[in-house]
């Protein structure tokens, strides 16, 4: 699984921490212990909160790298996504910068956002702050058409 071991590193975990050691998200990870992949937590009595100690743990983590469930099933995962690489997570658009845009093409320019990102950065590199909007759109028209 990645090459990387996964570890315990406390006596007792929650249902969120145990889901994290095993690189799964809760859902992933509450679905596969309704199916009886992993084994089923403990429950403290006085406020009825789930919990794994070090013995489930380790048996859970078994289960992850092995691939065989404590019912005899087997499940094969995927490796996990690193952070931020994954093809349909977008950075949010600022909406100003999207109506720059969008104020730009109409003018007959044929740009993206992202290139007026780029221009608002080189013509303004301490923020527009004070400068009227047609400053600014009239500036970006000027080197955005070079």
């Amino acid at each position: 699984m990645n090459n990387k071991k996964l570890s315990i590193s406390k006596p007792i975990v929650s249902m969120t921490e145990i889901a994290q050691m095993v690189q799964l998200s809760r859902a992933r990870f509450y679905q596969l212990l309704q199916s009886g992949f992993f084994p089923k937590p403990l429950h403290d009595e006085r406020s009825k909160r789930p919990y794994y100690d070090l013995e489930l743990q380790q048996k859970i983590l078994e289960c992850r790298q092995s691939g065989i469930g404590v019912d005899g099933s087997f499940m094969l995962f995927y490796s996990p996504r690193k952070n931020g690489t994954a093809s349909n997570v977008r950075k949010k658009i600022d909406p100003q910068v999207k109506e720059l845009a969008d104020t730009l093409t109409t003018m007959g320019l044929d740009i993206t956002v992202k290139q007026v990102q780029q221009g608002l950065i080189e013509i303004y590199p301490d923020g527009t702050n004070g400068e009227e909007q047609g400053v600014v759109i009239r500036e970006l028209f000027r080197y955005l058409k070079q």
